[in-house]
């Protein structure tokens, strides 16, 4: 694919900013989202993630851990193995993960279970919290 380099010594993938990619994405190794990226489909992703500000997977993502920045929407559902972090004003339909969560100010989630500690900082909105959740409530500072 045109939009994606890979840099061998890191493992890493990047994906060029305002890319477009209209079948699912599966990479073995660790990725980099640039700003504004779509995906029509699934994200499937071996290591790290970090989807970029303003990005959009209209299907469903799978990762070691993941890095959501500001304004990114998962319209599916993010499961994560060890660390799953949404900055400002991210927007998840389901997130799951078996670690833990921990979510900035601005932030939407429809369902949510982790297996560690889940840490909602400032105003957030989450409709649902599975069952055995620890959650942690912190003021923005």
């Amino acid at each position: 694919m045109r939009f994606i380099k890979y840099h061998p010594r890191s493992n890493t993938f990047v994906i060029e900013k305002r890319a477009f990619l209209e079948e699912d994405v599966v990479l073995d190794g660790n990725v980099i989202v640039g700003q504004e990226v779509k995906f029509w489909k699934n994200l499937i992703v071996s290591g790290r993630l970090e989807l970029g500000k303003g990005s959009i997977v209209q299907g469903n993502v799978k990762a070691e851990s993941a890095f959501v920045c500001a304004t990114a929407k998962v319209l599916g559902n993010i499961e994560t193995v060890s660390e799953l972090v949404l900055l400002d004003g991210a927007r998840i339909n389901i997130a799951a993960c078996e670690g833990d969560i921990r979510v900035r100010p601005g932030c939407s989630i429809g369902s949510v279970k982790a297996g560690g500690t889940l840490e909602l900082v400032g105003k957030v909105t989450v409709r649902k919290v599975e069952p055995l959740t620890k959650v942690i409530v912190r003021a923005e500072k």
